[in-house]
């Protein structure tokens, strides 16, 4: 069938035709940097909301240490349970498909894989925390509920000015009381629970883990998002040289007459460089 490949401003005013190769490379190096994407993007998910359980923690915690509102910690307590639910449900997310990923973006390297497997199996005889919070995804998912109780502690202290402040300490915990029975939670994980877990010092240990694991993997990949990413910055360079940077968001397009001329396939392509999360300098690293 006859094809039309080219790249294009995303007004569609400037294009620039592509061959056949050329077009497929890009296609490759545009799966390969979507995937890397889809590691860090998943696993800086799992650190946001662990932040976002902070917060709320902290929230409480001035709630409490003032008792200024019953009816504010009342609506805030099913934001800090959801918040711990969706970590974990972003932990699993990441955890169930990062090997799926490295695997689709090294497919000429099984063994990576197998290096990925072998790491998350030695973290989860490792760590308490690890395995507790891989338990904790059939919990939540069926019952809801990330934690059972609070303790806080609060006192008057004085600052650099002499000036009187509150201070507190504000903890949220799982008990193992609650929890239930092996019907309940995986049994071996539950034979080795203690009666309380402090829910955030626990998550900061699992968060160690995972930062392990996205280390592991964004190495792998290194050299083939480096390649894939110089190849995508040669096109747009050349796109920007000869229309200017006012048209730097481009687009990848294959037409086909096959399709009564229409567009059969359009990626994106620029939204893949200068990104943060590729170049290791977020935030979170």
């Amino acid at each position: 069938m006859d094809s039309e490949f080219y790249l294009t401003s995303n007004n569609n005013h400037k294009t620039l035709p592509l061959t056949e190769e050329q077009f497929k490379e890009l296609k490759r190096a545009r799966k390969r940097l979507s995937l890397v994407h889809a590691v860090s993007h998943k696993y800086r998910l799992v650190l946001s909301n662990y932040r976002i359980i902070d917060q709320h923690m902290a929230q409480l915690g001035e709630l409490y240490a003032s008792q200024y509102s019953v009816e504010d910690i009342e609506k805030l307590k099913p934001q800090l349970n959801a918040s711990i639910n969706n970590y974990v449900l972003s932990a699993r997310i990441f955890t169930s498909q990062l090997k799926r990923h490295i695997q689709s973006c090294l497919p000429t390297e099984r063994e990576r894989v197998t290096e990925l497997s072998e790491l998350m199996d030695r973290l989860y005889q490792r760590s308490f925390a690890y395995r507790f919070v891989d338990a904790m995804y059939d919990y939540v998912t069926y019952y809801g509920l990330s934690f059972h109780a609070f303790h806080c502690q609060s006192g008057i202290i004085l600052d650099e000015d002499g000036q009187p402040q509150r201070r507190f300490d504000f903890k949220a915990y799982i008990e193992r009381e609650y929890i239930g029975g092996p019907a309940d939670f995986r049994a071996s994980v539950l034979e080795e629970t203690p009666e309380r877990i402090d829910v955030l010092q626990l998550l900061a240990e699992f968060n160690t883990c995972l930062g392990e694991l996205h280390a592991s993997a964004m190495k792998m990949v290194q050299t083939v998002m480096n390649d894939a990413e110089s190849m995508v910055r040669e096109f747009v360079n050349v796109f920007i040289g000869q229309f200017g940077a006012q048209h730097a968001n481009i687009f990848v397009v294959h037409k086909t007459r096959a399709f009564g001329d229409k567009v059969y396939e359009r990626f994106p392509l620029s939204m893949y460089l200068d990104n943060r999360l590729l170049t290791g300098t977020g935030d979170d690293d």
